[in-house]
């Protein structure tokens, strides 16, 4: 029996507290200048099952005098181990009369009940002090000035506007090149030391110089000959002589070169191919042989004016093989350089409009 007393003790406890509502208000200061903004906050605590519907403004209007400029939930607690809650309101409000006002109890809806706050609060709103013995310093409104802009205004809208530009053609050339299955970066050949002819004669001419004087020395002469001659033909013919053997060459020079050249240059390269493989030494007379077949064959096939003109004209790009995640990985960057390009150029935009509307 006693032990039922007691259950029934701890259960109306545990209901009276969480049946239990408290509502508090209160404020950052009472006095406040014309138009200032002070932050008035509702604390109500209740069960955790409790529906709580606190006072809203749809007017915005508080109390005669006293506006409500924002409206928003603070922050809410859990309490008692979840039994209850606690939740704050935060009402902004400001004044633009000075007076004192008062702000009566606020009421919360708890359930089907109606709570008050203990106590209502007062707001002083006042004016600020005014210096009337100087009515010399105070000025009428003055009319709307003419703003002028030179170039150091419109520069960085300016140069925002034409790097956009710049991207969206950028973007525009990428997707043709991309839908063609051609190359993004045109393959630039460079030749900086002039015509190949010119340019092997004087690497020619710089290892005649340099003559092996002893048998040991030949190695590197006929490595440097070879060398040189095969950057001719590949940069003559354009094909990749340098990481071709002598018989491929000989072999890719059928028709261009005539039956002679040719037999003196496969001469030229066996030659070299002894020395550099084989540790053949050989005599200066034959040295100088060789370096003059060399000398030859660069001035026999030497590029004209009418082998220029002769020469066939690619008349479309040539086309390049994409895997799918190549292309995607293009398409990818495509769109974002569109997407950067059309963002500067609407910033450019909007900045120039803001200037002048």
């Amino acid at each position: 029996m006693r032990s039922k007393i007691i259950s029934l003790l701890c259960l109306l406890t545990t209901t009276m507290v969480m049946a239990q509502v408290n509502v508090t208000m209160k404020m950052d200061t009472n006095q406040i200048f014309i138009g200032e903004q002070v932050l008035l906050k509702l604390k109500v605590s209740a069960g955790s099952n409790d529906i709580v519907i606190v006072p809203q403004y749809p007017d915005s209007v508080l109390v005669e005098g006293v506006e409500v400029l924002s409206h928003y939930r603070e922050s809410t607690a859990s309490l008692d181990a979840g039994r209850r809650q606690t939740i704050v309101e935060a009402y902004r409000i400001t004044s633009f009369d000075s007076a004192l006002y008062y702000i009566p109890p606020m009421e919360v809806q708890v359930g089907d009940s109606v709570y008050k706050s203990k106590s209502g609060m007062a707001l002083k709103v006042v004016s600020p002090e005014v210096d009337t013995t100087k009515v010399d310093k105070f000025y009428g409104p003055k009319e709307n000035a003419e703003v002028y802009y030179d170039w150091s205004d419109l520069r960085r809208p300016f140069l925002l506007w034409l790097i956009g530009v710049l991207l969206l053609l950028a973007a525009a050339y990428m997707a043709v090149q991309i839908k063609n299955n051609h190359r993004i970066l045109p393959k630039l050949k460079l030749h900086l030391e002039g015509p190949p002819h010119k340019w092997a004669m004087r690497q020619i001419a710089k290892l005649q110089v340099n003559r092996p004087e002893a048998p040991e020395e030949a190695h590197r002469y006929y490595a440097d000959l070879t060398d040189i001659v095969r950057t001719y033909i590949a940069r003559r013919y354009g094909f990749k002589a340098t990481a071709m053997t002598s018989a491929q060459i000989i072999e890719r020079l059928q028709g261009a070169n005539d039956t002679k050249l040719l037999a003196e240059l496969q001469e030229m390269f066996e030659a070299a191919d002894l020395v550099k493989y084989a540790g053949l030494n050989t005599a200066i007379d034959e040295n100088d042989r060789n370096l003059l077949i060399a000398i030859e064959y660069v001035n026999a096939t030497k590029e004209t004016e009418a082998d220029k003109k002769r020469a066939p004209k690619l008349k479309e790009e040539p086309k390049v093989k994409r895997s799918r995640r190549q292309r995607a990985l293009l398409v990818a960057a495509n769109v974002a350089v569109a997407a950067a390009g059309l963002f500067l150029f609407v910033w450019a935009v909007v900045i120039m409009y803001n200037m002048y509307y």
